[in-house]
């Protein structure tokens, strides 16, 4: 059942009394563990009027501000303008998943990892309000609303003087789902790359296509799989899609034993160290060179017999992928960082 036909679990005097409150300072939220959680959720598929302060944000980081971002919106000229953005360099737009925000480590990571390239502009989606927890279903649903206004953001830097080709959109769970949106809704032209790490799968699997990344949404679609099944999308839906260590739960170094060893009061990394192995994956991959070497095969179980094809050169899973891999591919990490063997 799509988000558009899903029954309302409101009246319509309850909805209006939800969209007021949404307006009003808060809602009261609380970080837990690096996962944030509020009191109500911001359902904006019904509370249709975005805070474009609040609700969704692009942040900017570069070189010369790594530190403290710039805040970009759409039409506000004199910040993008007095900003770091160099429209000469590649530009990599991240979106972040369910319960994180901009300043998640999981956006951090990503954010680090780049700028000891240098050379990039690192645009960090902030939509912590309409992602919190536990509100999942809302989260969900609120992505089609991120991707499509992340597009017209997109479109807006393209009219200033983005070069669309140097721009690749990474999105971690819910928000590979975003990257998916964004890519079907830009305007001026084709996003050439959309990687999604670990793509979220639960509600997702049955909803349209439309709502959901998939290899139309871009020129390239590169995926990791890392739980799949669990919160991980189950299947294929790339140009070429990774399965480290089978793309399933638990990785290696993620059984609750071994995470409880390592962090003793854990809460929420039990519960989401295999999934969140893909962007540890992918931000590793950006600075450790022809790393995460894959083979194609035709399934993990021919893969770890040695019945792929021998001849075949290796790929590389995440940054340097080479952009005409196509179909599945197998590889085994360690269990912990460096992942890469």
């Amino acid at each position: 059942m799509s988000p558009e036909t899903h029954p309302a679990v409101t009246t319509p005097t309850s909805t209006l009394f939800l969209c007021f409150l949404t307006s009003l300072p808060g809602p009261p939220g609380v970080s837990i563990q690096d996962a944030y959680v509020q009191l109500f959720p911001i359902d904006r598929s019904v509370c249709k009027q975005l805070d474009y302060v609040r609700d969704i944000t692009f942040d900017l980081y570069t070189r010369h501000n790594p530190i403290q971002p710039t805040v970009l919106r759409i039409g506000d000229d004199e910040a993008l303008v007095n900003s770091h953005f160099n429209f000469s360099e590649p530009s990599i737009f991240f979106f972040h998943a369910f319960f994180e925000s901009s300043t998640s480590p999981t956006a951090t990571a990503i954010r680090t990892a780049y700028l000891q390239r240098k050379q990039h502009n690192i645009i960090l989606l902030n939509a912590q309000r309409m992602e919190a927890g536990p509100w999942y279903l809302t989260a969900a649903r609120n992505t089609r609303v991120v991707g499509e206004y992340s597009a017209k953001f997109i479109d807006y830097l393209v009219s200033k003087g983005l070069h669309l080709p140097s721009l690749h959109l990474i999105g971690l769970s819910l928000g590979a789902q975003m990257a998916g949106v964004t890519g079907q809704n830009v305007k001026s032209g084709r996003i050439s790359r959309i990687t999604g790490l670990d793509p979220a799968g639960p509600l997702f699997s049955k909803w349209p296509k439309s709502l959901k990344l998939d290899r139309s949404d871009a020129e390239f679609v590169d995926v990791i799989h890392t739980d799949a099944g669990i919160f991980g999308y189950p299947r294929a839906i790339g140009h070429v899609d990774f399965w480290p260590n089978a793309g399933i739960s638990p990785q290696p170094g993620c059984t609750v034993r071994e995470v409880k060893k390592r962090n003793p009061d854990g809460i929420i990394e039990p519960v989401f160290c295999s999934h969140w192995r893909s962007y540890q994956f992918y931000a590793e991959s950006v600075v450790s060179e022809y790393s995460f070497l894959s083979m194609n095969c035709e399934s993990w179980k021919h893969f770890k017999t040695g019945e792929c094809d021998p001849e075949q050169t290796p790929v590389s899973m995440g940054f340097l992928v080479h952009p005409h891999a196509r179909g599945n591919y197998y590889l085994v990490t360690r269990s912990e960082s460096p992942f890469s063997y």
